[in-house]
């Protein structure tokens, strides 16, 4: 392995199998490893932890980090170039050259983030420029990238906490709110049964009052009927002393009837007591 790709390989190499990541996938705790590597350390435990740093392991769905991985591959390339030519840089290097002095670009201008060559180091654009060579510059940014895709994967780990934790309250509002509904069912509900049972009591002492007060009114209209074929006969009987013209007959029957019948106290007694009744 190259001196200089030494740092970059610091990290991209698994620490299982110590070779370069392999379908890298990233945990919680932010340690990567092989797919392969870090299937077969689960398979050996009872418990799921990292390998490296021995936290538990919540998630179950491993999916391969891209970025380290393209960076892997990247780095495995360049190693098998370097295999290849025997350390020398490879053709297609000494092949880019300044479009416009035509000298090979070997510096990296850091202040303005673009290839350049020796020429153009000297010329006014780039005075007072930081410049560093190609490989230095690699790995000055490998490592920013490698630094910056860990903060990204923290800020996705407590952006997917965050989430989970908004859709675990999300699932208890609608939980407490079916409760406030089914609450406010069952109070209504055992509200309109007692109305129920008290308008079914209502009927009833309705029905009682008014059996009591029938009853009542029944017999009144008995003796009203009474009363009336009383009178009736009292007509009659008036009507009878009446049509008697002779003068001892029509004395011996007042004597014996027209007396008594021409009584009308109890009549108009009677009379105003039925009449008045109903309506008490």
């Amino acid at each position: 392995m190259a001196t200089s790709s030494s740092t970059l390989t610091d990290h991209l190499c698994c620490a299982i199998c110590t070779e370069i990541f392999n379908d890298p996938v990233s945990l919680s705790c932010q340690h990567t490893f092989c797919k392969r590597c870090f299937e077969k350390s689960l398979e050996a435990r009872l418990r799921p932890r990292c390998p490296e740093c021995r936290a538990p392991i919540m998630e179950r769905n491993f999916q391969i980090n891209r970025l380290v991985r393209n960076m892997a591959d990247q780095l495995r390339l360049e190693q098998s170039r370097q295999e290849n030519t025997g350390g020398q840089r490879p053709s297609s290097e000494t092949e880019d050259e300044c479009p416009e002095h035509g000298e090979a670009m070997k510096l990296f201008c850091v202040t303005d983030s673009k290839l350049i060559c020796l020429v153009c180091k000297e010329g006014r654009d780039h005075r007072g420029h930081t410049f560093r060579p190609m490989r230095e510059a690699q790995e000055d940014l490998m490592t920013e990238v490698v630094s910056a895709l860990s903060i990204l994967k923290v800020d996705l780990y407590n952006v997917q906490h965050t989430r989970e934790s908004q859709q675990r309250n999300i699932s208890k509002r609608g939980e407490k709110s079916s409760q406030v509904k089914e609450n406010i069912r069952t109070l209504f509900e055992e509200v309109i049964n007692k109305l129920k049972q008290r308008e079914e009591e209502a009927m009833r002492e309705i029905d009682s009052s008014d059996g009591l007060i029938n009853i009542k009114m029944e017999r009144c209209l008995t003796e009203i009927k009474r009363h009336e074929t009383d009178v009736k006969k009292r007509e009659t009987s008036l009507q009878s002393g009446l049509d008697i013209t002779d003068p001892r007959k029509f004395l011996q029957w007042w004597t014996e009837k027209g007396h008594a019948t021409c009584d009308t106290r109890q009549i108009v007694q009677a009379s105003t007591v039925y009449a008045v009744y109903p309506g008490s």
